[in-house]
């Protein structure tokens, strides 16, 4: 399932079950960046995730977050 998030309008989040309970959450910005995680607590990792991205925004100057 793809997700977005108000906080992150240039990012694209990808939320699969890649096994029994196992959950793999990826993210990628319009500019090719990057982030992910595995676990088994999907609110968690997505959190995580969103929190990585904030971080490339704020590294390559964005200010839309």
């Amino acid at each position: 399932m793809k997700k977005t998030y108000p906080d992150l309008p240039e990012w694209v989040f990808e939320l699969d079950e890649i096994s029994a309970n196992v959950y793999e959450v990826v993210g990628t910005d319009k500019l090719g960046h990057r982030v992910s995680s595995k676990g088994l607590d999907l609110d968690e990792i997505i959190e995580l995730c969103k929190k990585d991205a904030k971080a490339i925004d704020h590294a390559s100057g964005s200010n839309d977050f």
